[in-house]
């Protein structure tokens, strides 16, 4: 075999690999690694966008002197009325 015709055809002589010889296909890891991925897509991005909001604010937690909280569910604004005592300032 002259040497240009080797260089063409390789050093096999040009004899083609069988599938049986070339091993396992990439293909089927592949594609459950992207379906996997679609639906971890699907259940962490497109579920929480399609949920119910949470019901909003039904009362207001207050604080009490003795430093237990209550919830009043119609807030007098005494927060918002609340002076720093001189030490706060």
């Amino acid at each position: 075999m002259s040497a240009a015709r080797q260089a063409v055809l390789g050093a096999s002589g040009g004899a083609v690999a069988r599938a049986s010889e070339r091993g396992p296909s990439p293909v089927i890891p592949l594609l459950i690694m992207v379906l996997g991925l679609a639906i971890a897509t699907i259940w962490f991005v497109a579920l929480p966008v399609l949920d119910t909001p949470p019901p909003g604010r039904t009362c207001e937690v207050v604080f009490r002197k003795d430093g237990t909280t209550k919830c009043v569910e119609k807030p007098t604004g005494a927060a918002k009325k609340h002076k720093p005592s001189r030490h706060q300032r």
